[in-house]
């Protein structure tokens, strides 16, 4: 389990430079060739993709926790009734997804706000292209699923990484070559089309006897899948609308421009939470497998340093870039022709945004995974629906009372943090069998004090340097001074004694296998 986590996480962190590069320079394209508006309706467009979820009816999660229990080690031909049935159900749905599809065609001039003609066309014939590709290659979400099941985070990781270069020179490709918006979407699908296919092949040589077949039911198969997938089928539900909501209603009251906005300025919260986020892909296989086999200690503390490492990694990643919001936004994506007030209303959201992803990925996402893994997944339903549910009947009110778009962003990072810490966290406290606040100071205080002295040196560098170097460089020079005091204090201060002296003992034998005596960190004796 340890070798797997740590190559899991590693090619993680690895990949996510990848993303990161790719989807920066996505971005500026995207902006600079199309303009607000069509990255606006690219915005929309991926926002449709993720009501995918609705006719998932939690299938997928299924598969991944029968495939983390290893059912296939002990009975291969119950494992591929399941996942048949999983994958047989899902080319079902995507036929239910072209109908949903051709009756959403009609409201897209009240959807879009466009009333030209010309362009009315063309987003429909962007709609269609993507939402039939989508459709298409939905039930090959489920190699996905099974990958991260197996444990092989890093092989889907390597996959994507793969995936994500081709994307990147192929929009240059399209744009440069004038295809557009439609272009970037026929490539975008066939890409992913041909990146799941893949996974699927090499899913099929990690599981010896693995088949699929078309299998629509079994009174007994469907009846094992239904207890867990119906929780997360509500679950999957809401966090749809809690998430994927927002550009939509903002293109429905405020335009396409708007909603490109919002979207524009999410955009360094979310490379954030990427960078954050990625150890949490261990997590629910690994709690399934403790919980099942009733490990309690083991879960308690695995949940404890799970959430302690998200705490260090947000305050890592997160509040420098809240203190650096402007010269991070104008270094990476490069609006230099964005009239002042714009740019007002990107810092803004952008620090808005900032503050969610510190909210959901410090603080959600471990609880969630766990409980959801825990036999506690109707449970986390009633939970996540009903912030779903205010989360979307806050932004909309806020929207018809002409609040503006900085409400659609403020109002649930406030109901996230009522419900997680009044509800979800009491939840998982009693799930491992430990004290409320001994538990959430010990997870969450650390990080926070070492924090300060570091946010304290990057305000000072900030204002020194302030009219003397450009952008880049104020990013450079401000974010590695915190990164630096903040990783010492943290290194004194949150890391025990033995795990300090364990970390320089692998320091030491890697140097002594890896490299010569005049470049080895520790001399050997």
């Amino acid at each position: 389990m340890q070798i797997s986590i740590g190559k899991n996480t590693t090619t993680n962190y690895l990949v996510i430079l990848v993303r990161l590069f790719q989807g920066i320079y996505v971005t500026r394209w995207m902006v600079n060739f199309l303009g607000d508006s069509q990255y606006g309706l690219w915005s929309v467009l991926w926002s449709f993709f993720a009501y995918a979820i609705l006719v998932d009816f939690g299938f997928g999660i299924s598969a991944q926790k029968f495939t983390s229990l290893e059912l296939f080690k002990h009975d291969i031909r119950r494992y591929n009734a399941i996942v048949s049935m999983i994958f047989s159900f899902q080319w079902l749905m995507s036929l239910v997804m072209v109908a949903a599809i051709f009756v959403a065609s009609f409201f897209l001039p009240e959807l879009f706000k466009v009333t030209d003609p010309e362009k009315l066309a063309y987003c429909r014939k962007c709609f269609f292209m993507f939402s039939l590709g989508t459709a298409a290659i939905f039930p090959l979400c489920i190699f996905s699923e099974i990958m991260v099941g197996l444990h092989k985070i890093y092989v889907k990781n390597y996959i994507d990484t793969v995936s994500r270069l081709c994307e990147l020179f192929g929009f240059l490709i399209v744009l440069k070559c004038g295809g557009g918006l439609f272009g970037v979407i026929v490539f975008d699908i066939i890409l992913m089309g041909a990146e799941r296919s893949f996974t699927g092949f090499c899913v099929s040589r990690f599981i010896p006897g693995f088949r699929l077949r078309f299998h629509l039911f079994d009174k007994d198969v469907f009846r094992q899948i239904f207890g867990f997938s119906s929780g997360t089928y509500l679950i999957s539900i809401a966090k749809l609308l809690r998430s994927r909501m927002s550009e939509p209603l903002t293109s429905g009251y405020l335009g396409l421009a708007q909603a490109g906005i919002l979207h524009f300025s999410s955009r360094l919260a979310s490379l954030c939470g990427q960078t954050i986020s990625q150890y949490n892909n261990n997590v629910r296989p690994i709690s399934a497998q403790l919980f099942h086999r009733n490990k309690i200690t083991m879960l308690r503390t695995f949940v404890k340093k799970s959430m302690q490492w998200n705490m260090f990694m947000a305050c890592l990643i997160v509040v420098p870039a809240i203190f650096l919001t402007d010269e991070a936004t104008r270094v990476l994506f490069d609006r230099t022709n964005t009239d002042a007030a714009t740019l007002r209303e990107i810092h803004w959201l952008s620090i808005l945004s900032l503050v969610g992803v510190m909210v959901s990925a410090a603080i959600m996402q471990i609880p969630h995974s766990v409980l959801l893994m825990c036999e506690k997944h109707h449970l986390m339903a009633g939970i996540t629906m009903s912030e779903a549910v205010l989360v979307v009947l806050t932004m909309a009110l806020c929207l018809e009372a002409g609040l503006g778009v900085w409400s659609v962003v403020a109002g649930p990072i406030v109901i996230s943090l009522f419900i997680v810490f009044c509800v979800m966290l009491p939840a998982l406290i009693r799930v491992v069998h430990s004290r409320y606040l001994p538990f959430l100071v010990s997870v969450y205080l650390p990080s926070i004090l070492c924090s300060l002295p570091a946010v304290a040196l990057l305000l000072a560098l900030k204002k020194i340097l302030g009219g003397h170097v450009n952008d880049f460089w104020m990013c450079a020079l401000c974010g590695t001074s915190y990164a630096v005091v903040f990783m010492l204090l943290s290194w004194r201060f949150q890391m025990r004694p033995a795990t300090r002296a364990l970390y320089l003992r692998r320091a030491n034998v890697w140097t002594r296998n890896h490299l010569p005596p005049a470049a080895r960190l520790i001399p050997s004796k």
